[in-house]
This record gives C-alpha cells, structure tokens and sequence, in this order.
C-alpha cells in the first residue's frame, strides 16, 4: 500500500510545508494566530483521516455517519467514534494522541481570542507525527 498517494498523507505534507513557511504566509496586518490555528486544523485532520483510513483498511472498521442515527439521543460523532475504535483495537496511544489534537484544533478553530503560542502547534506537530508514525498498514 503506496500512503503517499492517500489525501491523508499528502496533507500531513501540506501541513508540514505550512510551518516551515509559516512567516511568509502570514499576511502584513495578520498576527501568527492566523497561521498557527490553520497548521493545528490541518495537522488534526489529517490526523483523523489517517486514523479513519488504518481502521479501514486494517481493522475493516468504518464510522457509521451521523444520517443513519434511528436514535438522535445516542448520535456519537464520527470524531468520537474513531477515537472509540482505536482504544478498542488496541490503540491507546493513538487514540490519546487524536484526543490531544482534537482539544487543539477546537481551541484553534472556536476560540478566536485565545492565543495559540509556538508550543500548542509544536505539540499539534508532534500528535500528528505520532500518529503517522504509529499506525501499521502491514
């Protein structure tokens, strides 16, 4: 299985090339926020395809989407459901790592006046990694 042709892996690149760019990017009348709260975004889904793909492909384990809920009261996230099934197959850490990235990327994307500081996108960069690096296809 050739994963650098999956659109996970090719936005882990992307993600990557955001941050070694990152001061280029960011607009004249922008502060960093801007950047590092894109980086955190796309190192989580990437992240979470990723995890989504392996359950797939290894685990013959897919999410059951939101739509085919009978029960509104008992909808579990997709997200959710993900993290689930990695503890579930034995992925504690992965699963760990995802949590960690998912209360990132919630306070990158819905809380615009808190600050992201270099150490919550370094640690967004190390979950993603982690994550990456951890999975077997095999």
């Amino acid at each position: 299985m050739d994963l650098t042709k999956y659109p996970q892996f090719q936005l882990r690149l992307l993600t990557l090339k955001l941050l070694m760019m990152k001061d280029k990017l960011i607009p004249n009348d922008c502060d960093e926020r801007c950047i590092n709260s894109t980086i955190i975004n796309r190192a989580y889904y990437s992240s979470f395809l990723y995890c989504e793909l392996w359950l797939d492909y290894v685990k013959n384990f897919r999410p059951i989407p939101l739509t085919e809920f009978q029960d509104t009261t008992e909808i579990i996230s997709e997200h959710l459901q993900v993290r689930n099934a990695l503890y579930n197959f034995g992925e504690k850490r992965i699963k760990n790592e995802l949590k960690k990235l998912s209360f990132l990327r919630k306070k990158a994307d819905y809380d615009p006046y808190n600050d992201l500081t270099l150490n919550d996108v370094s640690n967004a960069i190390n979950h993603m990694e982690t994550i990456f690096n951890n999975l077997n296809f095999e």
